[in-house]
């Protein structure tokens, strides 16, 4: 740390190339669960699986969260309401930074909260939808729209300000997931057919109907960069590139035994007319894209994380055969939300993947070395996510949505020392520096464990 401040000072690395190392950091080792403040009431959608999450882009402050049984609330995370009041004692030990840490919380302290973040709107379950939210996202360019899809057949655009639908779509067939596509007024849904609908909030109609998936669809993203294109994963395992301006739309399909510039067979159309191709040997419920849209992030029920050269110079896309590990657990055939953070925070991309087993593992996506693992530390913390958020670029914030009705929330904790664990010996008017301190304390620690080994 010494060094990156002597190498800003000189001018040797820019502003922004330092704070690229200071996040970096936070992925690596710095993130931890939040507790005390900034978090979110205990069992806030009592028990119900908050299965989409979605923060909006302007302000990184209103947070929407729908749930397994239809509600919906309405988060401001710049308010906190105060929940109970800390005796003088503990508020004086958590006024200091380095005591307000993880390695000084305790399980009481996160089943205990002192303030949480304030609901200020709440749309009671079963008042608009009849069965379970799946998908909510806000409208990408302000806060007075957003947009809900749910198990009851239906997808919703809501007025903000009145908390009331505008448009009811129904699409006869349960909705897994939906994205909306601001720049065409469009939105994606992939539902229990073979195909996937698309949506026109202008003409309050469905526009298109790909078709050629051979099961029921679980997942759609549109491309970040260009708004004609869409990925869609389904139950037989595809992933597909739609162009949505092409009378026949299907791109191509990608293809995971396709790992070098030349095509199996010779023929570029292969990839189209082949019934064995396949992304994944088990249904596909995650697609990411990076944010330039040249990779794309692909999980299935196989436990398996592929990434696609989606630029490569010949067709069709590249499986990459980057090498996530043997640890992530993926078999519930529902849409996964995995999540990359912002590109220009970091050096390298992070992927950040919820297993079932309750962590959130998080891999450097250029290599899928594994970095991180977040556990939740409170008494009911088995439960795995099934939403997730980033709070903004730079902030390494995180808001996770968990299947058993919490909503926890992840920061970086920078460490700190401890002034008051450091032994201090000699005179009372003795005076040492830092440095010297912590090496006395390290030196008696060292005679300590091998006064205990002679005792063995």
């Amino acid at each position: 740390m010494q060094s990156l401040l002597l190498e800003r000072k000189l001018g040797d690395i820019s502003p922004l190339q330092f704070h690229r190392h200071i996040v970096d950091n936070y992925y690596h080792r710095q993130l931890a669960q939040t507790a005390k403040y900034n978090v979110f009431p205990r069992n806030c959608h009592n028990g119900a699986s908050v299965n989409s999450l979605s923060l909006e882009k302007h302000e990184n402050r209103f947070l929407l969260s729908g749930c397994a049984d239809s509600s919906i609330k309405l988060w401001d995370l710049n308010e906190q309401d105060v929940v109970r009041v800390e005796n003088q004692v503990d508020a004086n030990f958590s006024k200091q930074s380095f005591r307000h840490h993880p390695s000084k919380f305790d399980l009481f302290d996160y089943d205990n909260p002192i303030s949480v973040f304030r609901a200020v709107a709440t749309i009671p379950k079963r008042s608009q939808h009849q069965f379970g939210v799946s998908t909510i996202q806000w409208w990408p360019f302000d806060t007075g729209m957003f947009v809900t899809s749910s198990f009851d057949h239906t997808v919703k655009i809501w007025d903000t300000n009145e908390l009331m639908p505008v448009h009811n779509f129904n699409v006869n067939n349960r909705v897994y997931s939906i994205d909306v596509n601001g720049r065409k007024s469009l939105i994606a849904t992939a539902s229990d057919q073979p195909f996937v609908r698309i949506l026109d909030m202008k003409s309050t109609s469905s526009a298109h109907t790909l078709k050629g998936h051979k099961n029921k669809t679980l997942v759609v993203k549109w491309h970040p960069i260009n708004e004609n294109l869409l990925a869609t994963g389904g139950y037989d395992g595809e992933v597909r590139i739609w162009d949505i301006r092409r009378s026949e739309s299907l791109l191509c399909r990608l293809d995971m035994l396709t790992t070098n510039a030349t095509i199996a067979g010779g023929s570029a159309s292969a990839p189209l007319i082949q019934s064995s191709v396949k992304a994944h040997s088990a249904p596909v419920n995650g697609l990411v894209w990076d944010e330039s849209g040249t990779i794309l992030y692909t999980t299935g029920n196989d436990d398996k994380i592929r990434a696609w050269d989606m630029m490569n110079s010949t067709y069709p896309p590249r499986n990459k055969l980057v090498n996530f590990g043997a640890l992530t657990r993926n078999k519930y055939p529902q849409t996964i939300p995995m999540l990359l953070n912002p590109k220009q925070e970091t050096s390298f991309n992070y992927l950040l993947f919820p297993s079932e087993s309750g962590e959130i593992l998080v891999f450097r996506a250029i290599d899928g070395k594994l970095v991180n693992r977040l556990a939740r530390r409170n008494t009911k913390s088995s439960a795995r996510v099934s939403s997730m958020v980033n709070r903004g670029c730079f902030t390494g914030k995180y808001i996770c949505g968990t299947v058993d009705g919490e909503i926890v929330s992840w920061e970086p904790f920078a460490d700190a020392i401890d002034m008051d664990e450091i032994a201090e010996i000699g005179d009372d008017d003795q005076t040492m520096e830092v440095e010297e301190l912590l090496l006395r304390r390290q030196t008696l620690a060292l005679k300590a464990k091998q006064l205990m080994h002679s005792l063995e």
